[in-house]
């Protein structure tokens, strides 16, 4: 089921009518696609967050095998619910539109910790089962997985490899829209009998997590938090006066937000009032902290007018348009209808391809654009 309809007129006129008493009006009546159509845009009335964009949730998720998923679902049948999805190859969901990825990472610095997980080793031999290639898992640095012991197959398995497959299609798609990769940092065990504890992410973690993504891509290639700072007194403020980089400047660039709760972000921003000299971007504890720039406000629905309120400020947000399969399961479209009106920027959902076998229920931007005007902040 389409969002609006893909009909050119009715898209180009549904765009017209949203922006046209908008400051950024005649930029947005000019094209349905920011990206694909810039040279129909005049880039230098648009900032980065006047844009809207699709992205997936758990980007690097494969799907479990079905004697590893039978073991879930006999310990706990919702959780089997929820863990049945899975995702293309990273490249392939940028080629389809994707705009915002999100990656877990569990710290390993001497390596092998994950290496011999729990469920696929329990499963070896039964019909179904798949090997499990551990070879990346043996060497130290930040593993990308959703469960250790649990859920564990990866696209990409590390967090180089991740982002080194990000980086390459970035440099092969320059004209791109700002991504947005965000991470969690998973910390601690399971209720499921035998799993392996993640360790915590302290001050060295962090420092780890930030030089490894310093080894894929450099500064210039990253939307920074001193760069959207630039001479205002905090990040905030800067948020505030409007001061992210105009779409001109973001265009093949991407930025970086940690997901989490506030104790993860005080660990990770040290003193750093603003997170001066770091990579990423936090989810911000409050709106009025002065790193406060982007958050994850995931529920469009009960957070409708928060969501709303926090793009209008100028804060980047994320959200999602479904969550635990549940939307697809029931074809049912309230949530994903919510985000796209509440002005979320970057819209998450495990479905940008629909799974038949559950129903129709897809997520995507008008005529499959990668990214358009924002309709909160170019409303009427």
């Amino acid at each position: 089921m389409q969002l609006i309809s893909t009909s050119p007129s009715l898209l180009f006129a549904s765009l017209l009518l949203l922006c046209s008493s908008s400051v950024h009006a005649g930029d947005c009546q000019k094209t349905t696609d920011i990206e694909r159509e810039r040279c129909t845009i005049a880039d230098t009335g648009l900032r980065m967050n006047d844009l809207q964009a699709v992205g997936s949730h758990n980007s690097y998720k494969l799907a479990i095998p079905a004697p590893e998923l039978a073991r879930i679902r006999a310990y706990n049948e919702r959780s089997a619910i929820t863990l049945d999805y899975s995702h293309l190859p990273l490249k392939e969901q940028l080629n389809l539109g994707m705009r915002q990825i999100e990656l877990d990472v569990v710290y390993d610095p001497e390596g092998g910790r994950f290496a011999d997980p729990l469920l696929p080793r329990e499963a070896a031999g039964e019909p179904g089962a798949q090997a499990y290639d551990a070879a990346q898992m043996q060497k130290p640095g930040f593993k990308v997985l959703h469960s250790q012991d649990i859920d564990v197959r990866s696209n990409c398995m590390t967090w180089i490899l991740c982002l080194s497959e990000i980086r390459s299609w970035s440099q092969a798609n320059p004209e791109h829209v700002p991504i947005l990769i965000m991470l969690n940092a998973k910390e601690g065990g399971s209720a499921y009998p035998g799993v392996e504890p993640a360790l915590d992410f302290n001050e060295a973690a962090y420092s780890a997590l930030d030089a490894e993504t310093l080894s894929v891509f450099s500064w210039h290639e990253i939307i920074t938090p001193d760069l959207v700072r630039g001479d205002h007194p905090t990040l905030r403020e800067a948020v505030l006066a409007n001061n992210w980089p105009s779409l001109d400047d973001a265009r093949g660039k991407v930025f970086f937000a940690l997901d989490e709760r506030p104790e993860k972000v005080r660990t990770y921003a040290r003193d750093k009032a603003s997170l001066q000299g770091l990579p990423m971007f936090v989810n911000s504890i409050d709106s009025s902290a002065d790193h406060a720039a982007y958050f994850t406000i995931n529920d469009p629905e009960e957070a409708f007018e928060r969501i709303q309120a926090t793009v209008t400020q100028g804060f980047i947000v994320r959200t999602r348009a479904d969550a635990n399969t549940i939307e697809a399961r029931q074809d049912s479209t309230e949530r994903r209808e919510a985000a796209f009106a509440s002005g979320a920027h970057y819209i998450s959902t495990d479905y940008y391809v629909p799974r038949l076998e559950f129903s129709s229920y897809q997520v995507q931007l008008p005529s499959d654009s990668a990214a358009r005007c924002n309709p909160v902040r170019c409303a009427p």
